[in-house]
């Protein structure tokens, strides 16, 4: 049982690491079973895809890439790593978005890891503010959830024409300019003060 099991989600990786379109039915002939013995397995595709590709850690790439304390530099670098990480597996991550957009209480089994990259790159900042300018904080993490994220990138490449490589750089951009723009109307000013 724990080699079907395996099986089928070293399919389901191996498909998103193509970036192609994923469905149950090209995961089981990809790892040998029917469609209906991955669906024992597997509830539905998006379980399935939480167990086999939403499970990098992006705030350890972020870590091992960040060589500064400059919150603005860092939300950048965060950006640039999360939005690489969505065009790699970007079949897999269409269908968890499009599966939470579809059935809305499934979106609390959808990984929210883009929060957890936002707070690491925002730390520096955010330690020097204390608990007084808790709020901004809160406030500029959501904004930034709404910039860092694959449903932004996926606007940009599919609604606005950019090419990934161009995506990814406006969302570092967009990023970067709302960190700076809270930094700097904080009461304690620039980070670098």
């Amino acid at each position: 049982m724990e080699r079907t099991r395996s099986a089928i989600v070293t399919a389901a990786r191996t498909l998103a690491d193509t970036g192609a379109e994923i469905t149950m039915r090209a995961v089981a002939a990809e790892a040998g079973v029917s469609e209906a013995t991955a669906y024992r397995y597997f509830p539905d595709l998006l379980s399935l895809l939480r167990a086999a590709v939403m499970t990098e850690d992006l705030v350890a790439v972020l870590r091992s890439a960040t060589h500064s304390d400059d919150p603005v530099e860092r939300i950048g670098q965060a950006a640039e790593i999360l939005g690489r990480a969505v065009l790699r597996r970007q079949g897999a991550v269409r269908v968890v978005v499009a599966s939470t957009i579809a059935k809305p209480a499934t979106s609390k089994d959808r990984p929210v890891r883009r929060f957890a990259l936002i707070e690491h790159a925002l730390a520096p900042w955010t330690e020097r503010c204390g608990s007084t300018q808790r709020a901004d904080v809160e406030q500029l993490v959501r904004g930034l959830a709404l910039v860092i994220s694959a449903e932004s990138l996926f606007a940009l490449i599919d609604l606005c024409g950019l090419s990934p490589d161009e995506a990814i750089a406006s969302l570092a951009t967009t990023a970067r300019q709302m960190t700076a723009a809270a930094i700097a109307a904080s009461p304690g000013g620039p980070a670098t003060d």
